[in-house]
């Protein structure tokens, strides 16, 4: 076996010892935010321009609702006159928008 010798001269103290250990883990730790900040920054480049696409499609489809109505409006009007086909066509996207309020609501309640 070996003798294991120890360095008297340069003996360090508790104190030393765990101050060490506190300053490695707070570089270990900004090490950690730094990687995940890199990680996170890199998705968000890489999904920003999908985002935009969606962001263009949702103002298209919103400004295409009011034609819906208005032209499921206009077919209703063959039956019901021009003013009841379009208050039938706007009750209908109504009560769509209701339905999707009650199922968020549902959701809501399942996640919470």
């Amino acid at each position: 076996m070996k003798a294991v010798s120890h360095d008297l001269t340069r003996e360090e103290s508790l104190r030393d010892i765990v101050a060490r250990v506190v300053e490695d883990g707070k570089d270990y730790a900004r090490a950690e935010v730094a990687l995940v900040k890199t990680t996170v920054t890199s998705k968000v480049d890489a999904v920003k321009p999908a985002v935009i696409f969606y962001a263009v499609a949702l103002v298209l489809a919103l400004a295409a609702l009011p034609v819906l109505v208005a032209a499921l409006g206009m077919a209703l009007a063959i039956w019901l006159g021009v003013a009841g086909g379009l208050a039938v066509g706007a009750v209908i996207v109504l009560a769509m928008a209701g339905l999707f309020v009650l199922l968020a609501n549902s959701r809501l309640k399942q996640a919470f």
